[in-house]
């Protein structure tokens, strides 16, 4: 079960495994409906996908609803919170891994190096849980599954010789952006969620894909999810200002 819509690989995970995903509306606001999310768990049951913050919206829900989604839910049920874009996010929303693991064991943190330290390349991400659900998720990982250069290069991004402050910075500058491109984007009447990650979510529907050719026609390339809306990267602020100068000349709020 998963608030829909969300991350693309996780149709294709379930799906290769075998799995069924049911797939639960989000609100109008674009958020997470954890109440409709309790209701869709059946004794078919076996995993909550919860990306928090959400990718494609940015939408991102706090821990103590986390909380209450997983004590209104059978306990043989595993939730799984993944952080992708955590370092973005609000730090009042909350610490699964402080909060959720000592008193939930059903509950499962996902974390990746991927966004925000930058090392998507390198495939390196890592999941805090029960001892009982990494000992299962070991029993499926191939072997060699992380190599050497991607374990050095995590231990250099959390290590003290400035990888880590730059990570930061870069991070405490992207908010910076996102707070600027959000208030304008209103102040032009666009009606966005609460981005807490690395990208602005614009809901355009039916004109999505036609506002994408035109933008692409222009230079700016955004990511299309066809007849819902788009997501736009928080760039550098003179890519920022293209885009929104752009978006400007190609489509109005409808």
């Amino acid at each position: 079960v998963t608030p829909w819509i969300s991350f693309e690989a996780y149709p294709i995970s379930v799906q290769t495994m075998g799995g069924t995903l049911a797939k639960v509306p989000l609100t109008a606001g674009h958020a997470f409906d954890l109440d409709a999310v309790a209701a869709a768990v059946t004794e078919r049951t076996k995993l909550v996908l919860l990306a928090t913050p959400n990718n494609p919206t940015g939408t991102a829900v706090s821990t103590a609803a986390v909380a209450r989604l997983a004590e209104s839910i059978p306990s043989d049920v595993v939730v799984l919170v993944d952080e992708a874009y955590r370092e973005f996010a609000d730090p009042a929303l909350g610490d699964p891994v402080a909060e959720l693991l000592p008193r939930f064991d059903n509950v499962a943190v996902a974390r990746t190096f991927s966004k925000a330290y930058g090392l998507a390349s390198l495939r390196l991400g890592y999941v805090m849980a029960h001892p009982e659900i990494v000992s299962a998720i070991d029993k499926c990982l191939i072997p060699f599954n992380v190599n050497g250069l991607a374990q050095a290069a995590a231990l250099a991004a959390l290590g003290d010789d400035g990888a880590a402050a730059e990570a930061q910075a870069n991070i405490d500058a992207i908010k910076v952006e996102r707070g600027r491109v959000a208030a304008a984007l209103a102040a032009d009447g666009w009606d966005i969620p609460d981005s807490q990650a690395n990208f602005m979510w614009i809901h355009l529907g039916e004109r999505t894909d036609k506002v994408c050719i035109a933008l692409e026609q222009r230079g700016v390339v955004v990511r299309p999810f066809s007849g819902v809306g788009i997501r736009v990267t928080i760039g550098t602020p003179a890519q920022n200002d293209r885009f929104l100068t752009t978006l400007a000349e190609v489509a109005q709020p409808a």
